[in-house]
């Protein structure tokens, strides 16, 4: 690629695991494409430079090492390519190599130091096995519009996983939706047989396992009841009743609840079914609208990485300028409540639902304020799985009350006393607070 003396003016990365480098040598602009996607590691000339995303830190500083700078040879081999560059009678490689989920690159000095890396590609450049073949300018413009395709056919397949990841994590949630139902529909037997121990109580014997009784239906049927020799009569019939209550209060909201998640994932279902030769632009952007992460995981993980040190839950001040901490995830909320919420803070959190663990901190001796209660109880209903709900039970307590057990699924605790308070979603309110969210300071 000497000889056509070409000097590259600009360097995008239109979208993820392929960089382009426009040029202008012979007299006309072109545009070098380098693709490193798992699978499809190509190299190929076009007219036009592929438009897509702005460019990113790493990106705006290889602008800065590169721009300007001639290409002096392009190679490759089945596992890396190689562009040689010059700038200021300077020569430096920039190597790329095919790693998941986005490929890799390097920019390196002569002797192999690396002056500049991709996000997430390794400190050392892997070692090459085999020689690297040059590539002459003829076989780039041949090869333009094959290398673009590659692109995005193994583009095009990871966003299809991501959609098929995503259908999956939603047919999961239905499942725990019927589940739920399932358990519901034990309320009224649960019921009945609270209602058995409190008649015949007197009749239990001591450490008995079990009694039974008539039922009181017009024709009635014998009931068994399991008994708890830990626990009184009376209180495991208190137990069956809130346990009762809460499977009915579930029953009345969660079919809406089953209603909205099976229409979207017929939603879902309906772009997969309907792929057919969609780009990856256009899948990208009906996958976004539909609320589908578009990121790898491995990426999403390594940007968490990359931000350091991150806290188990969100702050937001109250009006009092009180703050509220909301956990992120199942196992933030475990981090929230155990490790940093004092034993002396309120713990609150939507009753009988999936949701996030909220703490208000407070002086020890001092009490929660009731408009602090109340926006701490709004973030906990907005913050669980009845969020748009005009009115939600969420139970509170001092967290020394709230235990987890062992060998207990991530982000399930037990309480060992409980108030409830039924707050009525204000949206004023709750858009004062989703407002007054404390932002982490920049690193």
């Amino acid at each position: 690629m000497n000889a056509w003396n070409a000097k590259i003016s600009r360097v995008d990365q239109p979208e993820p695991g392929l960089l382009s480098f426009s040029f202008r040598a012979e007299g006309r602009n072109e545009v070098l494409l380098l693709v490193m996607l798992p699978g499809a590691l190509r190299l190929g000339v076009l007219d036009e430079r592929p438009r897509g995303a702005s460019a990113s830190p790493a990106v705006s500083q290889l602008r800065r090492h590169i721009e300007g700078a001639r290409i002096v040879a392009v190679e490759t081999s089945q596992r890396a390519a190689r562009l040689s560059l010059t700038r200021a009678d300077k020569t430096r490689f920039l190597i790329a190599a095919p790693r998941k989920p986005y490929g890799a690159w390097w920019l390196c000095e002569l002797d192999g130091s690396v002056v500049l890396r991709s996000p997430g590609a390794p400190q050392t450049v892997p070692a090459e096995e085999g020689h690297l073949n040059p590539i002459s300018p003829e076989e780039l413009r041949a090869n333009g519009s094959t290398a673009l395709d590659a692109h995005r056919s193994v583009r095009r397949n990871q966003l299809e996983r991501l959609l098929l990841r995503h259908i999956k994590r939603v047919s999961k949630k239905r499942d725990a939706i019927v589940g739920d139902l399932e358990r519901a529909a034990t309320a009224a037997d649960l019921h009945e047989k609270a209602s058995l121990i409190l008649a015949h109580a007197a009749e239990i014997p001591a450490d008995a396992l079990y009694f039974e009784a008539a039922s009181w239906d017009e024709e009635p049927r014998l009931v068994r009841v399991e008994l708890d020799p830990r626990r009184s009569p009376a209180e495991l019939a208190q137990d069956l009743f809130k346990k009762s209550k809460r499977l009915k209060r579930g029953l009345d909201v969660a079919p809406g609840r089953l209603e909205a998640v099976e229409a979207q994932l017929a939603e879902l279902s309906r772009v997969r079914d309907e792929l057919g030769d969609r780009s990856p632009d256009e899948l990208k952007a009906k996958l976004e609208a539909l609320g589908v992460p578009v990121t790898a995981p491995k990426e999403q993980a390594r940007k968490r990485r990359q931000a350091g040190t991150r806290l188990p839950y969100r702050e937001f001040l109250t009006a009092d300028a009180s703050a509220v901490l909301v956990g992120r995830d199942a196992a933030d909320n475990d981090r929230l409540t155990l490790r940093v919420a004092r034993p002396h803070d309120l713990w609150l959190h939507a009753r009988g639902v999936t949701g996030a663990h909220v703490v208000v901190p407070l002086t020890k001796g001092k009490s929660c304020s009731a408009e602090t209660l109340v926006d701490a109880a709004t973030l906990a209903a907005y913050f669980s799985d009845l969020r748009g709900e005009p009115v939600v039970d969420v139970l509170y307590t001092p967290r020394r009350f709230v235990h987890k057990r062992k060998g207990s699924p991530v982000g399930s605790v037990t309480l060992g006393s409980e108030k409830v308070i039924a707050v009525r979603v204000e949206p004023a309110r709750l858009q004062r607070l989703l407002e007054n969210e404390k932002k982490a300071p920049l690193k």
